[in-house]
Parts: C-alpha cells; sequence; structure tokens
C-alpha cells in the first residue's frame, strides 16, 4: 500500500495538466518557437483544435493533431469553446445525426477541416464551420483533444 502511494505521489509530481484550445482568428499562424521572428510552422483557421502544453510569456507552446511541436500567441486561442477537426481523409457532413441522414450541399471535407462542437447525440457531433453553416459528423471521423495529465518519466 505503501508503494502504490509512493507511485502515485511521484506521478503526481511529475506530470502537468494540458488543456485543448481553439483558434479564434481566421488565420493563426504556428511557429517554431515562441516569438513572431521565429519561423511560421503551419498556418491554421479558425476553430482549429490544439493541446496546450504549457506557457512562456504570451505564448503557448501546442500540439497539433498530428502530434506536432508548435508555438501559438495566446490572444489568437481560447479555452471557452469546443473544437474538432476531420482526422480521416474526407468526412462527410450530414443535415441529422445519423449515418442514413441526408448529405449536407458541401457533402464532404478533408483532413484537418476544423469546426467548433455545438452538441453531442450520441455518437454523432454537432459542429459549426466558419462559414457560420452547422453539420452532424459522426465522432470516429474526427479529433479532439481532452483535457488530460501527461507524465514525464
Amino acid at each position: 500500500m505503501c508503494r502504490l502511494i509512493i507511485i502515485f505521489f511521484i506521478i503526481f509530481i511529475l506530470s502537468h495538466d494540458v488543456h485543448a484550445i481553439c483558434v479564434t482568428s481566421a488565420k493563426t499562424n504556428l511557429r517554431k518557437g515562441p516569438g513572431s521572428q521565429n519561423p511560421i510552422s503551419w498556418t491554421v483557421a479558425k476553430y482549429t483544435p490544439l493541446i496546450e502544453l504549457r506557457r512562456a510569456g504570451e505564448w503557448i507552446e501546442v500540439e497539433d493533431i498530428d502530434g506536432e511541436i508548435h508555438w501559438v500567441y495566446s490572444r489568437n486561442v481560447t479555452r471557452k469553446m469546443v473544437c474538432v477537426a476531420v482526422k480521416l481523409n474526407t468526412a462527410k457532413l450530414r443535415l441529422t445525426p445519423s449515418a442514413q441522414g441526408e448529405l449536407a450541399d458541401i457533402r464532404q471535407v478533408d483532413r484537418y477541416t476544423p469546426f467548433k462542437r455545438l452538441d453531442v447525440k450520441e455518437s454523432w457531433y454537432q459542429v459549426e464551420a466558419s462559414w457560420g453553416e452547422s453539420y452532424w459528423l459522426h465522432e470516429s471521423a474526427v479529433w479532439r483533444p481532452t483535457k488530460v495529465a501527461k507524465v514525464k518519466f
């Protein structure tokens, strides 16, 4: 029992919380380091989900859908909404939360397309695109970062 408590305590001390955050501006540059002088590593769209790893002043180190590490300016992101991104090569957009539901006018979207999550019905997410339309996506088609504790040994 004592050994279990010690292991838990060590994991607690060595771990740190990470948070899911969303891009709030129409276009945001992710960078290779904290600061606008660093090279751009990726330009992402509104509602792109990221995992916040740590902060350095006004900059946040983040992890993307592919596990790549970048830095983003803190004023371009928020924790106040839930965002998802398409993780498959393509995903079908539906008007109702069903595999047999009618397809939207924009029938499908490509990998990395970001959305703001509005609602959940069983295994379906109602999402809003940056252009203002809402759709339904099956949860298996999207990546949604969640708050977790990462442990470093």
